[in-house]
């Protein structure tokens, strides 16, 4: 069985357009989290709506990895899948990511293509982030000079998005957990309020000597950014600074 976690904040109308597409593919056995994350927006007709989904409700914005561990410790699931609210359904998706992830046990965290609403490629794969490529990054420097050395290193830009192949991570729109591997680790650090905290479960993840896999030939479509479009600007920094600031801690020094 596959336990399927999304967290709502302030995005209703992505949510609904998810949960239709998830329910009109989904195929396997399955139980479906929706954890509205303090954001006060009534999902009661939702959840009238779909009866397969259970509806958790904080209190407080516990932040993404907060709100899905809230989710996580009540999961049944051989396996977690964390889905953005902004994910739009085309095929069975989460079941068929399952039935790859089933024939190699090393696979520990499972991502597919990820497309954008005219269904062009988006970028959904990245390495492992080091010290420089970040400074470059927090300096807006890949704005101006897209193919500087270590953004093109960390962003990938080379990768091949057409071959099912092992990376060190995939984006946390879409992002399935083997349950052996979160016994084996621990859920995701909810120390994390935003950002980095799927990169850092991935990096935990691989220094267990687990495998993060792409799967080409699975894919949904993503609208990027939904739930962060209510959040200003120079909050955003401000969480993506703390963020960083926390992973370097946990792995850099």
């Amino acid at each position: 069985m596959i336990s399927i976690v999304t967290v709502n904040y302030k995005t209703k109308k992505y949510l609904a357009r998810m949960l239709e597409s998830l329910f009109a593919h989904l195929k396997c056995e399955a139980e479906v989290f929706v954890v509205e994350n303090g954001s006060g927006d009534d999902l009661s007709d939702l959840s009238e709506k779909h009866a397969q989904m259970r509806l958790i409700l904080n209190k407080t914005n516990l932040g993404f990895a907060g709100g899905c561990n809230t989710a996580i410790i009540q999961a049944r699931g051989d396996y977690i899948l964390l889905v953005n609210p902004d994910i739009i359904f085309d095929s069975d998706a989460a079941c068929e990511l399952v039935k790859r992830m089933d024939a190699d046990p090393e696979v520990g965290i499972g991502g597919i293509s990820l497309k954008n609403e005219d269904g062009t490629q988006q970028p959904c794969v990245w390495r492992f982030p080091r010290p420089m490529d970040q400074l470059l990054m927090l300096l807006k420097v890949p704005h101006l000079f897209p193919n500087v050395g270590p953004n093109r290193r960390w962003r990938m830009l080379d990768f091949d998005y057409s071959k099912t192949q092992d990376v060190d991570q995939v984006m946390g729109a879409f992002f399935c957990v083997r349950r052996k591997l979160l016994e084996e680790i621990g859920p995701l650090d909810d120390g994390f309020f935003m950002w980095y905290e799927e990169v850092d479960f991935a990096k935990r993840a691989a220094d267990a000597g687990w495998k993060t896999r792409y799967y080409a030939d699975v894919s949904a479509r993503h609208t990027r950014g939904s739930s962060f479009g209510t959040i200003r600007t120079w909050k955003k920094q401000l969480m993506v600074l703390r963020s960083l600031s926390r992973y370097a801690r946990k792995h850099w020094v």
